[in-house]
């Protein structure tokens, strides 16, 4: 059960979901209460655990939750993969909840709820972010999103972010309502590396050192190598997913393709996946 952003929702869809109490003997909670600019409304249990399916959770990831609201998501988490997870609520009400509910669920020594902003507090050493926040709202995350530690994998349920294409986006049946099966889709987002600017390589073939320049568009990036004295070779559509990077090119007439990892300021691969044809790139 979640925070989500003002959205429009059907008269006929609200029958009956509204007057059901989704909180506790402490709390009561009704499907469409108003927030902080924001509309609270369910996430079903079936759908966090798919969520934190697509992100592959493992052992050592740390979950953090946006916008958390009875906890659903982190609790689910800390339950199935025993791993640390975090949420964060605007709601002290819902703080509270989400509290009482990782009791029930005896998994208060994994889980923590934080009250506070998402635009203030600290989420960067989340590995796994998940969020059903609105479109507005994942547009406005985005910058920093972008920011942490490629490889950090985010998950949103039903909202995209805008000129960010997801990694991966699966279709979750939802349940049946007085309009029908509802639908929702989940989609996957894999923190790129931030690779854009010059780069010199060595290794590529007949290429001594050669300096390419990425422009890079999220996970996706085009390139030009340019070498001393000789004609500028351009290529596109090259890949990012988190710090793994890969791209093909051709020089005089022969194709090759690099898969490499980025680790900060270096890049270290090869080529055609031979381990004989070593490449290695430094920032300039």
């Amino acid at each position: 059960m979640r925070l989500v952003a003002l959205i429009s929702l059907s008269i006929s869809l609200l029958t009956g979901c509204a007057l059901h109490n989704y909180g506790d003997d402490q709390f009561q909670l009704r499907m469409a209460a108003h927030g902080k600019d924001i509309m609270w409304v369910p996430t079903r249990i079936d759908t966090a655990t798919q969520m934190l399916a697509l992100a592959q959770v493992k052992s050592g990831d740390i979950v953090f939750d946006l916008g958390s609201g009875d906890g659903v998501i982190p609790i689910q988490a800390a339950k199935r993969y025993g791993v640390r997870a975090v949420g964060i609520e605007y709601n002290p009400d819902l703080v509270a909840l989400s509290k009482r509910n990782a009791i029930r669920e005896n998994v208060q020594n994994l889980v923590t709820f934080k009250q506070g902003d998402i635009f203030v507090e600290d989420f960067s050493s989340a590995t796994v972010l998940t969020l059903f926040l609105g479109e507005s709202l994942n547009l406005k995350l985005m910058p920093t999103i972008l920011k942490m530690k490629p490889g950090t994998r985010v998950v949103s349920n039903t909202f995209r972010m805008e000129s960010w294409i997801p990694d991966q986006e699966v279709s979750v049946r939802s349940s049946e309502t007085t309009v029908g099966t509802l639908n929702e889709t989940i989609y996957l987002w894999i923190v790129p590396a931030n690779i854009d600017g010059t780069w010199e390589f060595t290794g590529l073939p007949s290429l001594d050192k050669t300096a390419i320049r990425f422009i890079q568009k999220k996970q996706f990036f085009d390139g030009t190598i340019n070498t001393s004295g000789k004609r500028s070779i351009a290529f596109e559509d090259g890949r990012i997913r988190g710090d793994a990077i890969q791209f093909d090119f051709e020089v005089n007439g022969k194709k090759y393709s690099f898969r490499g990892q980025i680790s900060g300021a270096q890049i270290r691969g090869v080529l055609n996946g031979d381990s004989k044809l070593p490449v290695v790139a430094k920032r300039l």
